[in-house]
């Protein structure tokens, strides 16, 4: 599956590097593969397990450290990239054409697996291959002991769930397709946790962009008040101005509520925007007959 701005190139060009032919295809850091398609998986994990566990303890003098920022929600992702060439002691760098590739994917995503004819959550599906285009390329230039960072954007395609996607950092060699090194991030779980830094992590903050530790919410609505431009206690239905009074932000609906109904009805008031309830007859329509409503609300005390 893939679903890349450059429609194919993530299936096409990495498939076509390591001679895929068939799905599935496993390939072991660049250098062997295995395919397993008609084989029973369960069957192989005796085979798979060693091969696992000595690839996960070979050492390599490189490290990778992805950070970034993204909210819940957000149309785009920020991330920073850090290289580092962690032993000194190890010169045995490997060939100069490496470049560290980035890669976009998406978890879980509910698909129908024919050959098995179940549905399933595919794991970690490829959606956007940043580094594809030679001008994008992260060229790998530091020596033993030096780091080097790489940072970038991408936006959230609508049919993607961005919660639900993982930046993945290869160092690749060009030349013989080899992987060194990989690291692979959540956007929600490992980039930074706290946008605002005022000790509530995003999932949980009620204003993520704004720092407010006390996380006071007046009117209840799950927005903190800091960045809730739209108090609703005070917005009541007539209040079409927004003024309150007091610390329990009582509204005031009076001639001015009236006055500035009417402004708008003629177009030469504010624009009406969200915050304001001035649909009285709650019809999905505000003309004349919401003004006698409010009229008649102010007339016979406002509240």
């Amino acid at each position: 599956m893939n679903d890349c701005t450059t429609e194919g190139y993530i299936y096409s060009q990495r498939g076509n590097m390591y001679d895929v032919g068939g799905i599935p295809h496993m390939q072991w850091n660049g250098i062997f593969d295995v395919v397993g398609a008609g084989v029973p998986w369960t069957a192989r994990y005796e085979e798979y397990y060693p091969m696992v566990v000595d690839y996960y303890t070979q050492e390599t003098p490189l490290e990778i450290e992805i950070t970034g920022q993204y909210l819940s929600g957000d149309p785009e992702v920020t991330y920073e990239i850090e290289l580092i060439w962690t032993d000194e002691s190890r010169n045995d760098r490997p060939p100069t054409n490496n470049a560290l590739e980035v890669i976009v994917a998406e978890d879980s995503i509910l698909s129908w697996w024919n050959s098995a004819g179940v549905w399933h959550y595919a794991r970690n599906v490829s959606r956007d291959f940043l580094t594809f285009h030679e001008e994008n390329k992260n060229m790998i230039t530091i020596g033993p002991g030096e780091t080097q960072t790489f940072s970038g954007s991408f936006q959230v395609s609508d049919n993607w769930v961005g919660d639900n996607l993982k930046i993945i950092a290869i160092v690749q060699d060009l030349d013989t397709y080899e992987v060194y090194q990989s690291e692979i991030a959540s956007v929600v779980r490992d980039l930074d946790q706290d946008v605002d830094d005022d000790g509530i992590p995003n999932t949980q903050d009620n204003c993520p962009s704004i720092s407010n530790a006390s996380q006071e919410d007046e009117d209840g609505d799950g927005v903190g008040d800091v960045c809730d431009y739209c108090n609703e206690i005070a917005y009541a239905s007539g209040n079409v101005n927004g003024d309150a009074f007091g610390n329990d932000y009582t509204p005031i609906i009076d001639v001015a509520d009236v006055l500035a109904l009417s402004d708008h009805l003629e177009g030469v008031g504010l624009p009406y925007y969200e915050c304001q309830s001035i649909d009285m007859l709650e019809d999905g329509t505000i003309n004349s007959f919401d003004m006698i409503v409010l009229v008649d609300l102010v007339m016979s005390g406002g509240n």
